[in-house]
């Protein structure tokens, strides 16, 4: 294991912000801390880097006892939402920084900061200043001057909060590529369920200072240890007295055995999908939303007023 937290708590005055956390990161591995904003996710990453003290329990970084180690001494690196660039330095520079201060021979330096640029896609730009860069570029710069110094363990807190969606997408998929190639181990906070989804092969699930679930992205989609950890990673929708997924709920045209009848209140197309709000015929004529593709909705011929009748598919 790259990372051992055991019993750690940490509050900040009557506020707990963690509560008791035992979690392992494998070595290699990318892992999400994924919750919402307040939940604990970000303390817990600042007190792995060592920027942040635990009232109580221990970190342990690739086997050495890290709990009060200074952050220098940790051997982590670490990307802030916001980069904090050296406006004045070029990016090159920039990426040098841990390098140079580490007083690593300048050959050595150089070679490093080429290959970093490379790996990152801004060898064109390596004479700029961080100013004359777009906010994704910035970040990749940032991840180049974390990796320089060949950290254990690569820590991002929001990384691509601050960027746009469509920049914020094209950098997941980047990250993802970036991890398979250089195998650092890395953990990233993130409040954003698809970011987490799309990216990390293990998702922590916090909130209220608790890890609430750990698991793949598939097992956590699929089998849910509870309802916060089944609403919080996708859209739910309340059938029967249970969450189910809006496309766990098949649609019948014509009464079936154990269906529960509805009507469709309205309907909206959203690329291969259609979501349907039906409205349930019981007494409490309660609307729920249903998700069907393209060709199901064609096939049965839904329209808005029709008559149709559910049956919930997942177990």
């Amino acid at each position: 294991m790259s990372i051992e937290i055991t019993g750690v708590n940490k509050r900040f005055g009557d506020f707990v912000a963690l509560d008791n956390v035992n979690l392992s990161i494998p070595t290699g591995q990318l892992t999400a801390l994924l919750g919402p904003s307040g939940g604990g996710k970000s303390t817990l990453l600042r007190i792995i880097a060592g920027l942040e003290n635990a009232d109580s329990g221990s970190v342990v970084i690739e086997g050495t006892e890290a709990t009060n180690l200074p952050a220098q001494k940790r051997n982590v690196g670490f990307v802030f939402q916001h980069y904090a660039a050296f406006k004045h330095m070029s990016v090159a520079k920039n990426v040098a920084f841990g390098l140079e201060i580490r007083k690593r021979p300048k050959a050595e330096v150089k070679e490093k900061v080429e290959e970093l640029l490379g790996l990152v896609h801004l060898s064109q730009f390596a004479d700029r200043l961080p100013s004359q860069l777009s906010g994704g570029q910035r970040q990749r710069m940032a991840l180049a001057r974390a990796l320089a110094i060949e950290p254990s363990v690569l820590l991002l807190d929001e990384p691509f909060g601050a960027l746009d969606a469509k920049v914020r997408k094209e950098l997941r998929e980047w990250l993802r590529r970036l991890h398979d190639e250089v195998h650092v181990t890395t953990v990233f906070v993130t409040h954003d369920q698809e970011e987490a989804l799309e990216v990390a092969d293990e998702i922590v699930v916090i909130n209220e200072g608790r890890i609430e679930q750990i698991g793949s992205p598939d097992t956590l989609y699929d089998a849910p240890s509870n309802d916060f950890v089944m609403s919080f990673l996708g859209p739910t929708t309340q059938l029967n007295g249970a969450l189910v997924r809006p496309h766990d709920i098949e649609v019948f045209a014509h009464p079936v055995e154990n269906g529960i009848p509805a009507r469709i209140a309205r309907e909206l197309r959203v690329g291969f999908d259609v979501r349907l709000w039906v409205e349930l015929l019981d007494a409490a004529h309660e609307e729920i939303q249903v998700t069907v593709t393209r060709a199901t909705q064609r096939s049965l011929a839904l329209a808005e007023g029709n008559d149709v009748w559910l049956v919930p598919t997942s177990a």
